[in-house]
């Protein structure tokens, strides 16, 4: 290839794969705490004064939890949209040696 040639970009085919890599992570993560939030809560783990309070925790947890990893997508999706589609040969060359 000549000196001024560009390939496709791998940084940006790797922020292609984290996303979806990610997207299958948050789902699970966004469910991760509801099925013993909803056991507590429903009177079939536990009851009681302290059953309450930690279903009222859990649920706090778990709308955090969500709320968290939901931001994570965009971040990833606002870097690839900055990514060109090709890069210099050199440049990519430099990105796969440096990972």
């Amino acid at each position: 290839m000549e000196s001024g040639s560009k390939v496709p970009n791998p940084r940006k085919a790797d922020l292609e794969k984290l996303r979806t890599d990610l997207a299958k992570e948050v789902e699970k993560l966004g469910k991760a705490l509801k099925r013993p939030t909803e056991d507590i809560g429903g009177d079939k783990v536990w009851v009681g004064k302290n059953a309450r309070a930690w279903h009222r925790e859990l649920g706090g947890r778990h709308r955090r939890l969500s709320e968290q990893v939901g931001r994570l997508i965009p971040i990833v999706d606002a870097a690839i949209r900055g990514e060109p589609e090709k890069v210099p040969t050199a440049e990519a060359r430099a990105y796969r040696e440096s990972v």
